[in-house]
């Protein structure tokens, strides 16, 4: 009996295991995109340029193919002062390349798809540290980001 009780545990953190990586990895027509077991973003097992910092919260969001393109939004967690900061990476047969960041630290997003290009539409932030007047007047701020063709620009301004 000792035995069974044994296997089902093995066979349950084996499953958890699986199951944890699934989540660090989104195939695409060209590779897996996934964040290794140090949070670090790789494109079929190779650390993608600029790298991020080891455990750097990384996490993967939706795919979505644009053309000859598949796109893949990236989430960096931050906590408290900063939930949340965005970069897409655009997976073509060759490579993966990283956008700049993007976003307002606010983890409450929108994306909408149009033709080639995608949108990702945000409330200003404020943290903790700021007042609850500023707080309330950045959550009622509305920010649109666009991604086309490997650019992401905010009011037609490139991002940097």
């Amino acid at each position: 009996m000792l035995k069974y009780i044994f296997a089902l545990a093995l066979l349950l953190l084996a499953g958890t295991s699986v199951f944890a990586q699934e989540e660090n990895t989104i195939t695409t027509r060209f590779g897996p995109l996934s964040i290794g077991d140090t949070g670090k973003l790789l494109f079929k097992g190779k650390l993608l340029d600029p790298p991020f910092e080891e455990d750097a919260g990384l996490s993967l969001s939706e795919l979505h193919q644009l053309g000859d393109a598949d796109v893949v939004l990236i989430t960096q967690d931050g906590g408290t002062a900063c939930p949340a900061i965005y970069y897409w990476v655009t997976v073509k047969e060759s490579s993966a390349k990283i956008t700049s960041s993007f976003g307002t630290c606010s983890d409450l997003i929108k994306i909408k798809i149009t033709g080639d290009s995608i949108s990702v539409s945000m409330p200003g932030f404020a943290g903790d540290s700021e007042s609850k007047a500023a707080q309330r007047k950045a959550a009622l701020e509305k920010h649109v980001y666009i991604y086309h063709a490997g650019v992401v620009t905010e009011n037609g301004k490139p991002v940097k």
